[in-house]
């Protein structure tokens, strides 16, 4: 639709948007050719009301939501510093979620409908996986050929036999599916692995619901909650019997999975937490959870991970995110793997050609949800088709596994075609073909305009007693380009909020009662109080690199204050307190280069500090800048998003845009302030909405060290080196500045201070003053009630000896000979606090080694093959 369209009323919009649907040969979501769908009519009268300027500002919304709530496809790695136990890594960047701010409607009939072949198709799928993974009749009975079976890298025959406690062994299937030019919804593709996207749902639907306010009140919609509550209640009963509540864990192959925030916001919402294999032993026939506490049983794995690659033992040996001892510990019956390791399986598209028989035969029914029309070259007859129709066919690959992109007949020249059916002639159980599929098409907000673009839409199920519940709605997902029918979240395509409209007959209302199941009450709760070592870990370095920016966001702009005032003046008093507090940027910030030493750019840095100022607040390559400082607590916290409160996203995106998009003509100053603003509201975050247990512990314990040190830095950089009165002056006030302590020094200066004098009483207040929340007195106090609520018993007696040691600590003594004793004191103070950190550091943040390949020793007749 061309942008001069924009103001045009609704059936003007339609009428031009319905002629591009038309060329495209596409059914149209929003429109058919007999006008607007009913449950489409809410929708296009907001258009009409509003026009495109008002969907262009919800796009505009929809992306800073995006962005506020820090929804992303995919993570980055957290390059740690020096003292990191991690050490140093190459980061990669997130990619920011899309979301399109027009949602997909259903009517009640039409979704009842579409609800009753996914349930149908869930149940079938069930079926298959209970015949495969015992008694195997389909294949004796030749149902189902054993070839389309054996030969897909999802059939684990080490599974064989395992099963889940409960009336259904396949927990919760996803199923993509698209609307063909007929109308007619066809499943492309069955997930039943560790189908993604629900928790994607659930956020798509939170936007939305702030982009358009007044239609989400007033279109009755079925509400999503109540599938979370389906899921946590199935996850309950798939746990083996316990006296305890059945704990239950999210198995993730980690922050850097395209998947992270799916996984964390349904952690939220199912209170449950996320893993990682590091996080888990296999000890005497089960799989427990390593805390900071000790190991806690796991009753139940929510697996997030290929099936083959869930155990190095009995599956993949080069795995790097399974766990040795997962699949004997579920042959016990000691743990429940949800979705089961063996339903890979059902993924399969050579098991599509068969299913209807299999429903009639399984269901005494006919299948309700068609597919897209697939053929199997395992079968002679469907091997003859996809050779010589291979020009008018997608082909793929049965297993999903290594390269598995399906391959577009019509774009093979003549050779490639040969080349390609020679393969499939030598391996013909490897290989399926399906028609192409036109798919229906969805208004798409663009710059210019409504576009349309293909559109795909992946629906949830999950176990519900004998029966499946089917989230109402889903996920949508649209191609993008307007020619284009390759729809990937790899690829940037973007999503789509999935709107039903509630039926009080058929649909549960927002308003229903939800009961948990009977096994959530009574028991021991099991309380996952104590973090996973990693999960503290990432907890920790977020608390320290949030307080380092902050430290150097206050000391850079004191140092930016005096660089205005003296710069120009060389020679003066005040321009020798300024290279004073260069100096201490430096070492404070511990930055290379910085503006110490003896060197020409050295110089040069001192004679012109401003552009350097900057880097230092803006240059994420600079390690120790207020830029990479930010950045690196950000990707901490990313790590372990289901422990925070969802405020924290607002806070850190808006400081991220903060540096990111400064531009050279922005004033340092502003910029400073804007920073220290974000990480105060992350400072009264932790303070006003993080409940006091272990893993907040964690994160307070990484702050107090840090501002610890910072202040121990600064002193010893300013305070610590005596000069002439008239400089220490201006040197005592902007380290007082610097650390927010000077509104109480000069307070304490006009009522008198006995026989301190100013720079007695400025470190007094910065060193020894328990009352002061920036001294250092303050936060090895703090640290103490951390590590007395974490139930330290290693680092907590030296750091209460520590504690003594400053209140004991004489000024007088410190000031002389030059106030070499207090330098000598704050150097030991910095190295206590070091060896605190490398006490804490071992006693809980201690990584599992990572996963290694398992080298198979057989032994046969006393020599050993390889």
């Amino acid at each position: 639709m061309s942008a001069a369209a924009i103001g045009d009323p609704v059936n003007d919009l339609i009428d031009d948007y319905r002629e591009v649907v038309t060329r495209s040969e596409g059914v149209d979501e929003l429109v058919t050719l007999d006008g607007v769908r009913e449950a489409s009519q809410p929708l296009a009268d907001r258009i009409n009301r509003h026009g495109m300027s008002a969907l262009l500002a919800a796009r505009s919304a929809s992306r800073r939501f995006v962005a506020d709530d820090g929804i992303t496809y995919g993570a980055g790695v957290t390059p740690e510093d020096e003292d990191d136990p991690q050490g140093p890594q190459v980061p990669t960047e997130p990619r920011e979620w899309a979301l399109d701010p027009l949602p997909l409607t259903f009517g009640a009939p039409e979704w009842t409908r579409l609800e009753h072949g996914v349930r149908q198709r869930a149940a079938l799928l069930d079926a298959v996986l209970t015949d495969l993974s015992g008694d195997q009749l389909l294949v004796r009975s030749g149902i189902l050929p054993g070839a389309a079976v054996y030969g897909h890298d999802g059939w684990l025959p080490q599974a064989d036999g395992i099963r889940v406690p409960g009336p259904r062994q396949l927990v919760m299937p996803a199923m993509d599916l698209a609307r063909d030019r007929n109308g007619t919804w066809r499943v492309f593709s069955d997930r039943t692995q560790a189908p993604s996207g629900a928790g994607f749902a659930m956020a798509n639907r939170r936007i939305t619901a702030r982009v358009l306010p007044d239609l989400h009140r007033e279109v009755d919609l079925a509400r999503l909650r109540g599938f979370f509550y389906k899921l946590q209640q199935a996850l309950v009963a798939a746990a083996p019997q316990t006296e305890d509540v059945p704990r239950v864990v999210i198995l993730t192959p980690g922050a850097l999975s395209d998947t992270a925030f799916d996984e964390a916001l349904q952690s939220t919402v199912l209170g449950v937490p996320v893993v990682e294999s590091e996080d888990l032993v296999s000890r005497d026939g089960r799989i427990w959870m390593r805390t900071t506490s000790g190991l806690s049983p796991v009753d139940v794995v929510m697996r997030r991970i290929e099936g083959d690659a869930i155990d190095q033992l009995d599956l993949r040996s080069d795995s790097r995110l399974g766990l040795p001892g997962m699949v004997e510990a579920a042959r016990l019956g000691h743990v429940s793997i949800v979705n089961p390791i063996s339903s890979g399986v059902l993924e399969n598209p050579a098991l599509i050609p068969y299913l209807p028989q299999i429903c009639r035969h399984v269901l005494d029914e006919d299948l309700a949800l068609a597919s897209t029309q697939t053929w199997w070259a395992g079968e002679p007859t469907h091997l003859s088709h996809i050779v010589t129709q291979l020009s008018s066919l997608v082909v793929k690959p049965a297993s999903r596994s290594g390269n598995s992109n399906s391959i577009f007949g019509w774009e093979l020249s003549a050779q490639e075609r040969d080349d390609l059916a020679m393969r499939i002639q030598a391996e013909p159980w490897r290989w399926t073909a399906q028609d192409p599929l036109t798919m229906s098409t969805a208004p798409v907000v663009t710059a210019g305009g409504l576009e349309p673009r293909s559109v795909v839409l992946r629906t949830f199920a999950v176990a519900d007693e004998d029966d499946y519940a089917v989230m109402p709605g889903g996920l949508g997902r649209v191609a993008v380009r307007a020619d284009s029918g390759a729809i990937s979240s790899l690829t940037g395509a973007m999503s789509k909020d999935v709107w039903v409209r509630a039926d009080p007959e058929t649909l549960p209302t927002a308003g229903e009662t939800i009961t948990l199941p009977g096994r959530l009450e009574g028991g021991t709760a099991p309380g996952y109080a104590a973090p996973a070592p990693r999960v503290a870990s990432d907890l920790y370095w977020m608390g320290r690199y949030a307080e380092r920016a902050e430290a150097a966001a206050r000391l850079l702009r004191v140092a930016d204050n005096l660089v205005d005032d003296h710069a120009a003046r060389p020679g003066t008093t005040g321009h020798t307190a300024m290279l004073a507090i260069l100096d201490a940027v430096t070492e404070v910030m511990s930055v290379r280069p910085g503006f110490g030493g003896d060197g020409e750019e050295a110089s040069e840095r001192r004679a012109d500090p401003l552009p350097h100022l900057r880097e230092l607040t803006l240059e994420p390559r600079i390690v120790g800048s207020v830029a990479y400082s930010t950045h690196r607590a950000v990707i901490a916290a990313q790590a372990v998003r289901e422990t925070l409160s969802v405020d924290t996203w607002l806070v850190m995106s808006r400081l991220e845009r903060t540096l990111q998009h400064a531009v050279p003509q922005d004033d340092l100053q502003e910029l400073l302030m804007e920073t220290i603003e974000g990480l105060l509201a992350l400072a009264g975050i932790a303070v006003e909405s993080l409940v006091r247990d272990p893993a907040w512990a964690f994160a307070d314990a990484g702050k107090r060290v840090e501002r610890a040190q910072q202040t121990i830095r600064l002193l010893a950089s300013v305070l610590g080196v005596e000069r002439a009165p008239v400089v220490e002056g201006t040197t005592t006030e902007a380290a007082l500045l610097a650390a927010e302590s000077v509104i109480t020094y000069r307070r304490r200066l006009t009522s008198g201070l006995g026989t301190m004098s100013a720079q007695e009483a400025a470190v007094d207040l910065l060193l020894r003053d328990v009352t002061n929340p920036r001294s250092i007195a303050f936060q090895i106090a703090r640290l103490v009630e951390d590590l007395e609520l974490i139930e330290d018993e290693q680092t907590l007696p030296s750091v209460r000896a520590l504690a003594a040691r400053i209140g004991t600590l004489d000024l007088d003594a410190l000031f002389t000979d030059g106030r070499r004793p207090l330098a000598e004191a704050l150097t030991q103070l910095g190295a206590d606090l070091r060896e605190a950190h490398r006490t804490i550091d071992a006693a809980y943040f201690s990584r599992k080694e990572p996963g290694r390949n398992v080298q198979w020793v057989q032994w046969n007749g006393g020599e050993e093959s390889w």
